[in-house]
């Protein structure tokens, strides 16, 4: 792993003062491995913990007020897998840091606190480019037992879970054919939006400013992103199952899914598009005060606007809602227009499927048959599912946080390995 993260450190062109030498790295990593696998008060330990000296956050040390909130122990202790699993509670994993700083012999000691906020938990799902609070150094996640995410500051470089490191995967979401079977619902969500136009110009109200296509996608799959991180770190593993929306209001869903709570239709269940609408059309308003003709995600974020901050706020929350519904055994269901259908679903059917191939790249190009039954039940459950209906899409989550998208990929039932 350490090997690994040297080289991908140097490929990345990551500073090259803020990574230690090859062996103080293993002897860090095994200790927040070992670390990994303590539990303190029945709990996992979980924390982040980043390597740097006091001196690069002098400014914020200085000023209390500032974005970090930084604190000094007026004692440092020697890190080990123990000090971590008593301060880790302290240093809560979407809040705060614990700061460790290398002497000339290698050893490591924590010198300190560092208080983020939850903010960069978004910064990292959505890859948002924008300001970021901590400088590039080496930061170690300590997820779960045996589950290790390696980054420089937000960036991510490489993850380790199960006892072996996750580098075969891709990013599905920035592919053009998961983004071309949602295209029909962007289109009627921006068609939508031009309604409003209309009316604002009837009421004298001119505004020139759009909203940028992409934009959409990327809001949508903001809150889904943090979903799987949050199904992932819980270690649970779940599942989740777009359906068409045809499928959705019809009884042929009853004979390809059992739900333990199947939803009624009303306003209710069409709580996230009706928060990804909201957010779009405060931006389109605060755009207009900033003079800009169209407005995308990334100006979104350097927007400083109280609703919007509400309406951020109520789609975290509504991912964590979306994590803890994935987490009852079975299927969550969805259909393509983003209204939950149910929760807890059993997948039925006689379709049988002996061959998959997996993707070798986003665009899935290229890819190599498999046995379907080298995998487990749950990814099974969505080869079938998917071989049934071919407008579907599926997303297995496994215990040990490797993830899935599949699909049909031209006739051929597919699966991308997802690594964010």
């Amino acid at each position: 792993m350490a090997a690994a993260l040297h080289q991908r450190w140097e490929e990345r062109d990551f500073p090259s003062d803020a990574l230690p030498d090859l062996q103080a790295t293993v002897s860090l990593l095994d200790i927040v491995y070992q670390a990994s696998l303590l539990c303190e008060e029945s709990e996992p330990v979980q924390c982040r913990i980043i390597v740097s000296s006091a001196d690069d956050f002098a400014s914020e040390v200085a000023d209390g007020g500032s974005r970090l909130q930084v604190l000094r122990f007026s004692e440092r202790c020697e890190l080990t897998p123990h000090q971590i699993r008593k301060l880790a509670s302290a240093a809560g994993y979407y809040r705060a840091l614990l700061a460790v700083e290398l002497n000339a012999a290698g050893d490591a000691f924590i010198w300190g606190m560092i208080n983020t906020g939850t903010e960069w938990v978004n910064r990292i799902e959505t890859s948002f480019p924008g300001e970021t609070m901590l400088p590039s150094k080496l930061v170690v996640h300590c997820v779960g037992p045996g589950h290790l995410i390696v980054a420089s500051g937000y960036a991510r470089i490489l993850e380790t879970s199960g006892g072996r490191l996750l580098t075969e995967g891709f990013d599905p979401f920035r592919s053009q054919w998961l983004s071309q079977r949602f295209g029909g619902v962007r289109g009627d969500i921006l068609q939508s939006m031009r309604g409003r136009e209309t009316d604002e110009r009837d009421d004298g109200e001119l505004s020139g400013t759009k909203i940028c296509e992409t934009f959409v996608r990327d809001a949508a799959q903001s809150v889904v992103r943090r979903t799987l991180r949050l199904v992932r770190t819980r270690g649970h593993g779940g599942m989740l199952v777009y359906v068409p929306e045809t499928i959705a209001r019809s009884s042929v869903l009853e004979r390809w899914l059992r739900l333990r709570v199947h939803f009624k239709e009303d306003d209710s269940t069409l709580r996230f598009r009706r928060l990804i609408v909201r957010l779009l059309s405060r931006a389109r308003e605060v755009g207009t005060r900033m003079g800009l003709r169209s407005v995308t995600y990334d100006d979104y974020h350097k927007m400083q606007d109280s609703e919007l901050l509400r309406i951020e706020e109520a789609l975290i929350e509504f991912g964590h809602f979306l994590a803890d519904l994935m987490s009852v055994d079975g299927t969550m269901v969805l259909d393509q227009s983003f209204r939950l259908i149910g929760f807890g679903g059993e997948i039925l059917g006689d379709s049988h499927v002996d061959i998959i191939h997996r993707a070798l790249n986003v665009e899935a190009t290229a890819s190599i048959a498999e046995r379907a039954d080298s995998s487990g039940t749950r990814h099974r459950s969505a080869y079938r599912f998917v071989s049934g209906w071919p407008d579907s899409i599926a997303v297995v989550v496994s215990q040990d946080g490797d993830v899935r998208f599949v699909a049909q990929h031209e006739g051929r039932v597919t699966y991308w390995p997802y690594l964010p």
